[in-house]
C-alpha cells in the first residue's frame, strides 16, 4: 500500500474522492434527513415532471430500497423486487443506492439548426478541467452535425471510454453548443457538485468504461449510463462532502506544484550530477594525484615519437594545425575552449595538448553505396543515439564489393571514438566502439556524417578521451564551433583536431575512468 508521501497529487485527489463516496470523508450526522427520504422526493419530482409532460416515464423505472434484513433490493416497474448481491462497497446506514438515471435527468443530443454563429465545444476543448474554445462555426451551413445548447447548471462528461471531461456549465459556457461526444445530466434535487465529484471518482469512471461499446471508438450509450448504480448520501451530508473536498483543493494544488518540481529535480539531478563528475574528471579533481606517476610530458613525448614513425611509414600524414595552448606567467598551462574563452589550470604532472597530437587521425567517413545484402553495417548518425547508446539496429548496409573501396581509416576499430558531425540537435554526440558491437560483424564502416578519432592507444586510455569529449566544457559549446545553415550545420574535423585536451599521467587516466564508471553505475542504479 502506498503511503501519502509516495502518492501523486492526482492519486491523492482520487483517494479523497473514493473516501467521499464511501461515506468515510466526513462524519454522519444523525439529525440529517436520511437519503431514503431524499430518494422519495426525487421520485416525487420525477412524477411531477412526467405529469407536466416535461419528461417521459421510463418503461422499467428502477427503485432501490433497504429491506428488513438490512439488504438492498431493486424493483423494476411492476416486477417483483430482486436482491442486489453485487454492490461495489459498503455505505453508511443513512445513505442509499440509486441508479444514475433515477438520480439525475439524462439529456440526449439532437440535431439543431442555427442561422448565426455559436461557440462550439467538443470533448477536446477541455484541457485540465478548463474549457478552451475551439472556434465559432456557422451551423446553418452544417446541418448534419448533432449538438445541443449548454444550459446553466447542467453537468457534462465525455461518453468515450477512458476519457474524463467533467464540467458544470457556468455563465461562460451557457448558450454554447456541445458536441455529441458529451453526455449531459440535469440535476433534480441532489447537490450537483457532489454528483460531479462522484462522476470524477475512479469507481464511476471504471463503471462507465466497462459499459462502453463500439468498434472504432468505444463509448457509453444513454441506457447503459443510466444504469450505473451510485451511492447517495443525505442532502446535508452531500454539502459537507463538497465543502470538505473543496477545502482540500488549494492544498492539493500546492502539493501538485511541489511534486512536479521535485519530479523535475529527480529527473534532472542524475544528469546534472554526471555532468559535474565529467567536469571534475578532466580538471583533475576526481581522483588524487600520485607524485610517483610518470608525468604526462614523458607520455606525450613517446606519442610524438610513435606518430613520427607512422608518418615515415606512410600510414598517417603530418598535421599542419596550429596549437591553441599557452603557458601563463605562473608556469601553469592554459587553453581556450571553443568560442567561449575560459582559463583552465591543470594539476602538476598533467600536460595540455591538441587532440590531434594524441591521435593517429581525425577524419570523416565515406558516403556509402547501400546494398540490400546485409553484410557490412554502416555507422550513421541514427546509430549514435540520444540516450548515449550505440546500436546497429537501425543501420543500413554495404556489400563486399563496395567494402573493397574503403581505406583502413574508414573501417572501424575497437576503441574508435566517433562524433556526429552534422545536424542541429544531433551534432556533437559522441560514443566509443566496444567489443560487443563486433560480435556479429567482421567489419563495420562509417558514413560521411561521422567523424572518427583513432588514438595512439598504447599511451592514451580511449575512455578518458571519451569522458573529455562528453564533459560540459566541450559538449555544451559544440554547436558554437559549427558552420553551415540552421538546417545543416557541420562540425568539421579541423575544429575537432584543435580541441585542447588536458592529459593526466597514464596511471591516473585509468583511475579516472574507473572512478567515473563506478559513480555512473551507482547513479543509474
Amino acid at each position: 500500500m502506498k503511503t501519502i508521501k509516495n502518492l501523486t497529487a492526482d492519486e491523492l485527489r482520487k483517494s479523497i474522492l473514493q473516501l467521499a463516496i464511501q461515506g468515510k470523508l466526513v462524519k454522519q450526522n444523525p439529525d440529517d434527513e436520511p437519503a431514503s427520504e431524499l430518494v422519495k422526493r426525487i421520485y416525487e419530482e420525477k412524477n411531477k415532471l412526467i405529469a407536466e409532460g416535461k419528461i417521459k416515464k421510463e418503461k422499467n423505472q428502477s427503485y432501490i430500497f433497504k429491506g428488513d434484513d438490512n439488504c438492498y433490493y431493486e424493483k423494476f416497474g411492476n416486477n417483483e423486487p430482486v436482491k442486489i448481491d453485487d454492490l461495489p462497497f459498503n455505505i453508511p446506514d443513512s445513505w442509499m443506492w440509486i441508479r444514475l438515471g433515477m438520480s439525475c435527468k439524462l439529456i440526449g443530443t439532437g440535431i439543431e439548426f442555427f442561422k448565426g454563429e455559436k461557440q462550439y465545444y467538443s470533448t477536446g476543448s477541455i484541457k485540465e478541467n478548463n474549457f478552451v474554445p475551439e472556434g465559432s462555426y456557422n451551423f446553418h451551413n452544417r446541418p448534419s452535425r448533432a449538438n445541443r445548447i449548454a444550459v446553466m447548471g447542467e453537468l457534462i462528461d465525455a461518453k468515450m471510454q477512458n476519457t474524463v471531461k467533467v464540467q458544470i456549465i457556468d455563465n461562460r459556457l451557457a448558450g454554447s453548443l456541445l458536441s455529441t461526444g458529451f453526455y449531459v445530466l440535469k440535476n433534480y434535487i441532489n447537490n450537483i457538485e457532489y454528483i460531479k465529484f462522484l462522476i470524477l471518482s475512479n469507481y464511476f469512471q471504471k463503471s462507465k468504461d466497462k459499459k462502453c461499446s463500439g468498434t472504432t471508438q468505444k463509448a457509453i450509450t444513454d441506457e447503459e449510463l443510466s444504469s450505473i448504480i451510485i451511492p447517495l448520501p443525505p442532502l446535508e451530508e452531500q454539502q459537507r462532502i463538497v465543502d470538505k473536498i473543496n477545502s482540500f483543493e488549494p492544498l492539493l494544488e500546492k502539493y501538485d506544484k511541489v511534486e512536479k518540481e521535485l519530479s523535475k529535480l529527480e529527473k534532472e539531478f542524475p544528469e546534472k550530477l554526471k555532468r559535474s563528475i565529467l567536469q571534475y574528471a578532466i580538471e583533475g579533481k576526481l581522483v588524487n594525484q600520485d607524485p610517483d606517476d610518470e608525468p604526462a610530458s614523458v607520455l606525450l613525448e613517446r606519442i610524438k615519437q610513435e606518430k613520427e614513425r607512422l608518418i615515415k611509414e606512410g600510414k598517417i600524414k603530418r598535421d599542419k594545425n596550429e596549437s591553441n595552448i599557452y603557458q601563463g606567467d605562473d608556469k601553469n598551462y592554459y587553453m581556450k575552449f571553443l568560442s567561449k574563452s575560459k582559463d583552465y589550470s591543470i594539476p602538476i604532472g598533467w600536460k595540455i595538448t591538441n587532440l590531434i597530437n594524441i591521435s593517429e587521425f581525425i577524419k570523416r567517413g565515406k558516403s556509402p553505396k547501400y546494398s540490400d545484402n546485409k553484410i557490412i553495417p554502416v555507422i550513421a548518425q541514427k546509430c549514435n543515439q540520444k540516450d548515449g547508446t550505440l546500436s546497429l539496429n537501425k543501420a543500413l548496409y554495404i556489400d563486399d564489393l563496395s567494402f573493397l573501396s574503403y581505406n583502413p581509416q574508414q573501417i572501424s576499430n575497437i576503441n574508435d571514438i566517433i562524433i556526429n558531425s552534422t545536424g542541429t540537435g544531433t551534432v556533437g554526440r559522441v560514443n566509443i566502439l566496444k567489443e560487443n558491437l563486433f560480435q556479429n560483424h567482421n567489419s563495420i564502416v562509417y558514413d560521411s556524417h561521422i567523424t572518427t578519432i583513432r588514438l595512439i592507444q598504447k599511451e592514451i586510455h580511449p575512455e578518458y578521451v571519451y569522458i573529455y569529449l562528453k564533459s560540459p566544457i566541450i559538449f555544451d559549446y559544440v554547436e558554437d564551433r559549427c558552420e553551415g545553415s540552421t538546417n545543416q550545420i557541420e562540425l568539421y574535423p579541423k575544429v575537432i583536431m584543435n580541441y585542447a585536451i588536458p592529459i593526466p599521467p597514464l596511471k591516473e587516466q585509468y583511475k579516472i575512468v574507473k572512478k567515473v564508471n563506478n559513480l555512473f553505475l551507482e547513479i543509474n542504479n
